[in-house]
């Protein structure tokens, strides 16, 4: 059962956000590719665990912390005997693995076998749920879900999960299932609960400012600055690749683009004409926040929560 669903992570959208706004240097640009190729490949092993019965508990990306050393959980499975960990990559093409190393064939290109990662947060949650006063076995995984990833000499490299083998590791996992009691319910709401209190891991995301981001509205097809908005149009086609969008949602699009770079600035009519670069009205976008958000009244300092 999906406890906790998975989302686009703050690191993603943030990354998302920014590309458009400020200028990224290339290191910039491949951290920004690395999520977006990993998303999906998150997303695909949701596919399979969301078909798991009522007698296991799956959480997905969970920033989490002990102390003040922050660790990312991209899944995790509480069943009645064991906490399953997995570490999702989506490479793709053939490697091999070598002291430690995933080594392409093609390329000769080598990095850190992620096994290391998956070792680290194993030993991290398992110092979490010392501290919760919880005693379960964790068994790690890494989970590689492009179709075209191959492993050879996989024998040396432990706790590896190919696409071929998904089916046969989650049909034992569904076999070996026992009814969960309170505790197990219990462990995951305090998982999400430290989760949320959890700062987002950042590592990778530019500086920036609001003053140097680049003030307009983006078509959320083509990604493009639209040139302005009729006042008194409902809808919005973009002139370059015709999506149209109901101006309301653009609003609030931004708002939430707004919130997610800067959530400690105050939400203002305002602060989100300035950010849409003054192409929509300030009397549009007050009625666009009063649907979705409670404004704090306090005179001309007055702004939405």
């Amino acid at each position: 059962m999906i406890y906790k669903k998975r989302e686009k992570s703050d690191k993603l959208l943030m990354l998302e956000y920014l590309k458009n706004r400020i200028k990224f240097s290339q290191e910039n640009w491949n951290e920004y590719q690395n999520q977006v190729k990993g998303y999906p490949g998150e997303c695909h092993l949701d596919t399979l665990t969301v078909e798991l019965t009522d007698d296991c508990l799956v959480l997905n990306d969970l920033p989490l912390a002990i102390g003040s050393t922050q660790f990312q959980i991209d899944a995790l499975i509480i069943t009645a005997q064991e906490i399953i960990l997995y570490e999702v990559k989506n490479y793709g093409g053939e490697y091999i693995y070598k002291d430690g190393f995933l080594v392409s064939i093609s390329s000769g290109n080598s990095f850190h076998s992620p096994t290391e990662r998956i070792n680290r947060n194993t030993s991290l949650l398992q110092s979490l749920l010392e501290t919760l006063q919880i005693t379960m076995p964790i068994r790690p995984f890494v989970a590689f879900v492009h179709p075209e990833f191959m492993l050879y000499d996989v024998e040396n490299m432990q706790k590896v999960l190919v696409r071929a083998t998904f089916p046969k590791h989650f049909r034992k996992l569904t076999a070996q299932l026992e009814p969960l009691s309170a505790k197990h319910f219990l462990l995951a709401k305090t998982l999400c609960e430290l989760s949320a209190q959890t700062k987002p891991y950042l590592n990778g995301v530019p500086e920036y400012t609001y003053e140097e981001c680049k003030k307009g509205i983006i078509c959320s097809e083509c990604e493009r600055f639209i040139p302005g908005i009729k006042h008194k149009n409902k809808f919005y086609r973009c002139k370059i690749c015709g999506h149209k969008e109901r101006v309301s949602t653009i609003i609030l699009r931004h708002v939430l683009e707004f919130k997610c770079l800067f959530p400690d600035r105050k939400l203002t009519v305002p602060t989100i004409y300035d950010w849409c670069g003054g192409l929509c009205s300030e009397k549009r976008i007050r009625s666009a926040l009063q649907k979705e958000y409670v404004l704090i009244d306090t005179g001309r300092a007055s702004y939405y929560v």
